[in-house]
Parts: structure tokens; sequence; C-alpha cells
């Protein structure tokens, strides 16, 4: 039998026989056996140097990384690293490589104008194919493979709250949120004014709710200690299941999408007056008529 070890002082791996498996030797889904030793030092030197897959050095087969986590028994907080890291490398490929909803597992998507994506892992293990949209993330229910449309209801504006540009003015209380969330209480899309204050009042519905948390007003989520912050929420899917309230306009989705492209055009071209604009707010008290979002 044959052993594939990482000799972490070399940066190689090398390939040993043994007569039986021992005390950290784990069969991987290709069939081949690697000792764990070593192992994190090669996830970090293949992550250092922009690698983002991980395959068997003796078959070329790519390993998940649910599976390279367990055969490198990485603490959590290694995995928390790691993942962070490969998160910051697969951000400039978010138009090539996105995670398959069911396993997690990046696809490639070969064809850019094409929504309807097959999942090759979720496929083989489940002997039918599998496929989601490329853009609302959700499971394929059109019989139409080229269809423009995935079959699930509000799919263009789903795929809106989950490809919005993340806010990145460090000055802001909702830094690092995506600039675009829903009400949680009707569902209507919205974004922050840019103001002090977290939390922004739905002018569809009223309601008022943390822009970070997604929780009521007063009552924050995850706040640390030391920290005067809460955390902040993963991005939304519209489940289209929420109560509207009488108030709340109806929409349509082409619109908003186009007013969503030229609000970021928007965003970015005021980006470049930021220190005027800083001025502005601190003159005008940082309130604006209405609560200090913008509704779509």
């Amino acid at each position: 039998m044959e052993i594939i070890i990482y000799e972490a002082t070399l940066r190689k791996f090398q390939f040993v026989s043994a007569a039986n498996l021992e005390t950290g030797d784990h069969k991987t889904s290709c069939g081949h056996v690697i000792k764990s030793s070593g192992l994190k030092e090669w996830c970090k030197a293949l992550l250092d140097e922009g690698g983002f897959t991980f395959n068997c050095p003796k078959c070329a087969k790519e390993w998940p990384w649910q599976e390279v986590r367990k055969i490198a028994q990485l603490t959590q907080d290694e995995c928390k690293s790691f993942e962070e890291q490969l998160n910051r490398i697969m951000k400039p490929r978010a138009e090539s490589y996105k995670k398959c909803p069911n396993c997690r597992l990046y696809v490639q998507r070969m064809d850019p104008e094409k929504l309807c994506v097959q999942c090759l892992p979720c496929s083989e293990k489940s002997n039918k194919t599998i496929r989601f949209c490329w853009g609302c993330l959700r499971e394929w229910k059109n019989p139409d493979a080229q269809s423009n449309s995935c079959g699930n209801t509000s799919c263009s504006l789903t795929a809106l709250l989950l490809s919005c540009d993340t806010i990145d003015d460090q000055a802001s209380p909702v830094y690092g949120c995506p600039s675009v969330r829903a009400c949680p209480s009707c569902e209507a899309l919205m974004q922050h004014s840019g103001g002090r204050c977290p939390s922004v009042s739905c002018p569809s519905c009223h309601c008022r709710f943390c822009f970070r948390c997604l929780e009521s007003f007063g009552h924050h989520r995850g706040i640390q200690a030391g920290s005067s912050r809460c955390c902040i929420v993963e991005r939304q899917e519209l489940t289209g299941q929420k109560v509207a309230s009488s108030h709340m306009p109806l929409y349509n989705e082409a619109e908003l999408i186009t007013q969503y492209l030229l609000e970021r055009a928007f965003h970015r071209e005021r980006q470049r007056h930021s220190q005027a604009r800083n001025v502005h707010l601190q003159q005008q008290g940082n309130q604006q008529p209405g609560g200090p979002c913008v509704i779509f």
C-alpha cells in the first residue's frame, strides 16, 4: 500500500510504501491514502500562492474543501482563517465561480450567458442531474435549461441581494454590509443613506430595523464585549411569503435592477468627493427626511 506524505520542510509530496494503515492515515475520496501531518502547511502554502483548489498529488482529482478540513485536522480557528483567505482569493473570480447551494463546493460557469448551471459532485452523488440558478442560487425548476428564468419567484431580486456590492466606506456604521437589504417585515428593497445610525425605517411598512443585524430597533444581535456594534447578518434571499403592508407599492423587477445599477454608479462617483460629503452630512446633522434609508 502506498501512502502520500507532505514534507513541509521540502515543500513537496513523497510516496512511501506501508503494510497497514496507521494513526493519522486517511483514505481520501479518490481512493488514495494520505497522512494528516504536514497538510496544514500545505494548505497555507497553496493559499499563499493564490491557489484555491486542493488536488490529490497522485491522481490530480480535486478534493472538496470539507474533506481537506477533515484530513488536515484543522482547528476551528484555522478553518476560519483559511476560509477567509479562500474567500479573498475567490472574490475576483465571482463572475466565473460560485458555491453550489447544496454541497457548498465551488462550481465554474463555462457559459457566461447561461443561468442554468450543473453541479457535477451533486449529480454524481445523487445519480441524477442537479442544476441551480447562477443568479438566485436556488434549485433550477424550469424544464428548459436554456431559459433566462429559473422558475423561482423574484429570481432577479434575490440575485440582486446576493450579488450587490459591499459597503466599503470604513467611516460608515454599516461598513461591510451588502449595499442592498430587504425589509425583514415586507421584503421591500432599500439602501442605507450613509447617516451615522445603522437603523433604517422602511417607508413601505414603517418597520424600523438595523441594517447590520436586521433585528428590530433596540434589539441588536451578537454585540460582543467591548464593542458597540452588532454582527453583520449574511445576505438575504426573498421568500415571497412576507405579509405586505397596504402601503407597500407594487414593483417591477427590471426597474429595480436598473435603479440599483444607477445607484451603484452614483455611489462610486460620490466616493470621489467623500470629504466634501462628510462635511455636508455634519452640517445637515446626518439626518434625512423619512428615515436614513433609500427605498427602491
